[in-house]
């Protein structure tokens, strides 16, 4: 239960250093915008001077680390369902399910196999009754059985 918590914590601590992180860049790049800084300089504003932007700044690798951290955003909130899995939450959950089958079954009124029971009959060429037949379920054998939902 504890490493589940944990995962769920650092998972919300990288969606937001990721998202904070997306946004100074984005604040970054707006205040090194060449033509921006190009209007604040004094010099520039001159009509003498002439000043022009060589070359944009590059930002690809700063790009890159923002898509890397929400990748690894998705990579731990990935992770918090295989944790959830191993935690007794998961497992308790599982367990009311089985409940109702359980009472489902026993209303059948279905005895118990047992080995003595079953092949009685002996020899490998005779049939053996596996369960109740269908006349105790109140239905009428008309043909074949299927066996497909038959617990």
């Amino acid at each position: 239960m504890q490493d589940f918590i944990v995962t769920v914590v650092f998972s919300f601590l990288w969606l937001v250093g990721s998202s904070a992180w997306a946004k100074g860049l984005s604040d970054v790049k707006e205040a090194t915008d060449p033509k921006e800084v190009l209007l604040l300089m004094s010099a520039c504003k001159q009509p003498s001077n002439k000043c022009m932007a060589v070359h944009s700044p590059v930002m690809s690798s700063l790009n890159t680390s923002v898509v890397f951290g929400f990748l690894n955003f998705i990579l731990w909130a990935g992770n918090i369902w295989f944790v959830f899995k191993e935690t007794g939450w998961h497992s308790s959950g599982q367990r009311y399910l089985s409940d109702p089958m359980e009472k489902h079954s026993s209303t059948y009124n279905q005895g118990g196999y047992n080995q003595d029971s079953y092949g009685s009959s002996g020899g490998y060429g005779q049939q053996a009754s596996l369960g109740p037949s269908s006349d105790e379920f109140g239905q009428q054998s008309t043909g074949p059985t299927s066996f497909n939902n038959q617990i």
